[in-house]
């Protein structure tokens, strides 16, 4: 699993939370596996401190005997006394180590903790470093240790585990984030060896984001030329966004978890899947927080991965967030080889020279997925070959300008107008309810904005939320004096 483990030592809590959980890994390693326990101490930065205070010492030490005398005891108290200190806080892991058999070395270099730590890291090269979460300086502010977050962006040639409690697994799974990237099954891969030392199960997630577009949207068309508006044509590419998309990428990462399931389940690993949407690294924090899990596995970058990165920003900010150890895994210099899924047999499907010419009214950035999901659903209603009047019926999720979709238009266009001239009576209050139950509440104010003076009516939809009830009446005009609710 892994042949050298560095792990950090200040003597906090947190530090010495990684004793018990390095001896365990390697243990179960290689018996050629190394320990190399690092504490950094920084008698110069005293002496010099010392010296730069020499000015404020009362004056019967102010004669150069008195001060060379005073400066050769701090030095010998420092320099001896910090190398005691040191010695004592490797003490554990080495006499562990040694009763286990495990080779260990203890390193105590002289300097800055974290440009030290960073120059034995380089050094060693170890394949797994183990820091504490926090040191002694912890406050209740702090998300993470500064030397943490320091040695987390830095390195980027080992496995880092960051330790925040202690890692008992008792009923408690293993947390891995998946988004189809070799990175994310590399996560996995170690998952799956600590799962084995533990003794536990793996949940393994991925996480897409349905509503960031949602809202950008209806900003893009309301600071676009009246002209433009038209073209943007908000409503259609709403619809685009919610049924080819959002579904889309949903299918996309389902099959990205089944491949890490057969991974799992082919060395006997217990594994359950979920996909979930939502902000991606809040929702990977809140899943491992819920689960109280002991351990959240993260690849370093995922599929989208740029050269000038030092970690992915959801690599990083659900290590901030989470309550779990967090295990951040660097690439593999060799590709994980994850099955492949069984392909489902599927019947030819073949287009009408119409119905293709129809579907060249799809926007070009989406018409492969949404010409698949004709396809699919002429397959599972027993088409043998897709007809005009197929896309038609499936046009209004596309937002193509097909007749069905025109006449529905003008229909509704046609309500709206006999309606305001037959002078619509004011809601005084409608009451919204929500359809999709993961959306974020900013969408409320979206909704706000995007209803006032139009006429609604019960059982219509408007973005995530469906009218459940208009007073005194329906339909009617909403004002700026409708009272709004949300259920």
């Amino acid at each position: 699993m892994y042949d050298k483990i560095l792990l950090a030592l200040d003597g906090s809590y947190y530090s010495e939370l990684g004793i018990e959980t390095a001896l365990k890994i390697a243990k179960s390693s290689n018996p050629s596996a190394i320990l190399y326990g690092c504490h950094v101490y920084a008698s110069k930065m005293h002496k010099v401190r010392f010296t730069e205070m020499e000015t404020g010492l009362p004056q019967q030490y102010q004669t150069e005997e008195k001060l060379n005398y005073l400066r050769g005891t701090h030095e010998d108290l420092i320099t001896d006394g910090m190398q005691l200190i040191s010695d004592a806080y490797l003490s554990p892991l080495v006499q562990r180590a040694m009763e286990e058999s495990i080779k260990v070395e203890g390193i105590t270099p002289e300097g800055r903790n974290y440009a030290k730590l960073l120059e034995s890291i380089h050094r060693f090269n170890p394949d797994l470093i183990i820091l504490g979460g926090w040191g002694h300086g912890k406050v209740d502010e702090k998300v993470l240790g500064s030397l943490t977050q320091r040695i987390m962006l830095h390195v980027t040639r080992s496995d880092i585990l960051i330790m925040k409690k202690p890692m008992v697994f008792k009923y408690n799974p293993i947390v891995v984030g998946i988004d189809g990237s070799q990175n994310s099954y590399a996560a996995l891969a170690k998952a799956v060896d600590f799962a084995k030392i533990f003794g536990t199960e793996i949940n393994a997630i991925a996480v897409y984001d349905p509503y960031f577009h949602t809202g950008v949207f209806r900003k893009i068309a309301d600071v676009l030329p009246e002209k433009d508006q038209k073209r943007f044509n908000f409503v259609a590419q709403e619809k685009l966004h919610d049924e080819i998309i959002d579904k889309g990428l949903e299918k996309l990462y389902l099959k990205a978890l089944k491949r890490a399931e057969l991974m799992a389940s082919s060395v006997n690993v217990p594994i359950k899947i979920e996909v979930l949407s939502g902000k991606v690294y809040s929702k990977i924090a809140e899943f491992s927080n819920l689960k109280n899990s002991d351990l959240l596995v993260v690849g370093r970058w995922g599929l989208h991965k740029e050269d000038s990165s030092f970690i992915g920003s959801h690599s990083f900010n659900s290590t901030i967030l989470s309550k779990s150890n967090i295990l951040i895994v660097n690439p593999s210099e060799k590709s994980i080889d994850v099955p492949q899924l069984e392909p489902r047999e599927q019947l030819p499907i073949k287009w009408t020279a119409e119905a293709n010419k129809m579907s060249e009214k799809i926007p070009p950035f989406v018409r492969n997925m949404a010409k698949k999901m004709i396809e699919d659903y002429a397959r599972e209603n027993g088409f043998s070959e897709v007809v005009p009047e197929l896309v038609e019926n499936l046009a209004g999720k596309f937002g193509m300008e097909s007749k069905l979709s025109m006449k529905e238009e003008k229909s509704e266009a046609n309500f709206k107008k006999e309606l305001k001239n037959s002078d619509p009576k004011e809601a005084e209050k409608i009451v919204f309810r929500k359809v999709k139950r993961l959306a974020p509440s900013f969408h409320q104010n979206i909704l706000k904005s995007k209803i006032l003076g139009e006429i609604l009516e019960n059982g219509q939809k408007i973005l995530v939320y469906k009218v459940k009830e208009i007073f005194p009446q329906s339909p009617a005009l909403i004002t700026e004096k409708t009272v709004i609710e949300f259920e």
